[in-house]
């Protein structure tokens, strides 16, 4: 789910969408985690909120985890939120409105003194829309203060047209497929870019970007600016340490299969546990992408300057591998029996495919993968109800670059270096990608 705002390629595609809840309230002591080791958040691949639930859908490669919100400095005034995707194409907590009301988070400001609203938009049309407020967040044993947070409205008016543009508003769970959103992307706040936030009134701009942040007098938003500090920030970077960035590492899949467990490993190279190796493959970027070589033809940032160009990325929140049809793989049907799949692949036979990511930095390595019938996986009485689907892939359009979805992190760790956050000794400067 790609969402770095407010000029890069916004992605948000996904199939099976969920429903239902996932929060407990009450005291929390704020120290569970994985064992002794502090920075490892578990992990699922589980079919998300909806999986065990009458009626439910499966959310096919979608990662999970768990987050403890409290007011900030209280330890007692907390819920615990499960079935969160774990998503590192985007950046900060998204989190509904219902599942955060008891709490009475402190709002916050823009720059001309009023209150924050969010949007984040994504390509397929739908979006986020909501207040910034500020929690203590809890992943694992790690614990960020005052961190600038996302909830998301249950409101469906008083939206300004520049966020919604006619778009599907993802205001519940059932229609997000989760119960939020835990961004842990490359940038520290969802308006940062290029070493700057162009959403924060130092930045030169005339006006402020749209969709990003708003004010509001009445049931009229206007786009504002705001202070870099107050927007909605990747919780990781406020941790005291482990805060450069993450590792997602689950388990190779050569199949379907019903569930998958793993770990979200904050820090790179600052405990023993999220070392860099020799053997992984760093990549520098522009505008937040590489390079990806598929097919005989070049997918990557043709301009840095304006980032322009269709560029490619490594993203936990796409459910697929979605990349240009330039090997004319037949596409599904908009009728098929379980409604419309155009988005996705539907060869007769699974394909065996091949392409080259490459850094600013010169680095290079090439990945195999598969792609089989999303129809067939879908449907299959022995493959519809399994939540890991290595082999799902779809179409990006003409002019978009190559989406790395979840697919791609079955058996493959991740390392993900957040921009202007120290890195391990000998590293090139964040962001990059490692794996």
């Amino acid at each position: 789910m790609r969402a770095v705002f407010p000029s890069i390629l916004l992605i948000g595609l996904a199939f099976a969408a969920g429903c239902g809840g996932g929060t407990s309230t009450g005291s929390t002591t704020k120290t569970s985690g994985s064992g002794s080791v502090s920075n490892v958040l578990p992990i699922a691949v589980s079919g998300g909120p909806a999986a065990n639930q009458m009626n439910g859908f499966i959310y096919q490669n979608a990662a999970f985890a768990s987050a403890t919100i409290c007011a900030p400095g209280s330890t007692s005034n907390c819920v615990t939120i499960d079935n969160l995707l774990v998503d590192t194409g985007s950046t900060g907590l998204r989190i509904f409105d219902s599942e955060v009301s008891a709490l009475k988070l402190p709002g916050v400001n823009a720059a001309n003194g009023s209150a924050a609203y969010d949007c984040v938009s994504f390509i397929d049309g739908t979006y986020l829309w909501g207040t910034v407020a500020k929690a203590d967040v809890t992943l694992g044993s790690e614990v960020a203060s005052g961190v600038p947070i996302h909830v998301i409205s249950s409101a469906t008016t008083g939206i300004p047209s520049s966020c919604s543009n006619g778009g599907t508003n993802e205001n519940t769970a059932a229609l997000l497929g989760a119960n939020g959103i835990l961004g842990v992307g490359l940038e520290p706040t969802d308006c940062f870019y290029s070493g700057g936030s162009v959403c924060d009134p130092s930045s030169g701009l005339s006006t402020p970007p749209s969709p990003a942040y708003y004010t509001c007098s009445g049931s009229t938003c206007s786009p504002a600016f705001i202070a870099t500090a107050n927007q909605v920030t990747n919780p990781v970077v406020l941790f005291p340490t482990d805060n450069n960035g993450v590792i997602v590492e689950l388990p190779g899949a050569s199949g379907g299969a019903a569930t998958a467990t793993g770990s979200l490993i904050f820090g790179i190279g600052t405990e023993s546990n999220n070392q860099l190796p020799s053997s992984a493959t760093v990549f520098t970027l522009a505008c937040d992408d590489f390079t990806t070589v598929f097919d005989n033809e070049t997918f990557g940032i043709t301009d840095p300057t304006a980032c322009a160009g269709p560029g490619s990325f490594i993203d936990s929140g796409s459910n697929a591998l979605y990349f240009p049809n330039v090997p004319n793989i037949p596409e599904c049907g908009s009728n098929t029996p379980i409604g419309d799949l155009s988005g996705f692949y539907c060869p007769s036979t699974t394909q065996s495919l091949s392409a080259k990511n490459e850094g600013g930095n010169g680095a290079s390595k090439s990945s195999s993968f598969s792609v089989a019938n999303a129809e067939d996986l879908f449907t299959n009485a022995s493959t519809a109800s399994e939540a890991v689907q290595p082999t799902l892939a779809g179409i990006n359009p003409s002019g978009s670059g190559f989406d790395w979805g979840l697919p791609f992190f079955y058996g493959v760790n991740v390392y993900n270096a957040i921009d202007g956050q120290s890195v391990p000794s000998g590293a090139p400067a964040a962001p990059w990608w490692a794996y």
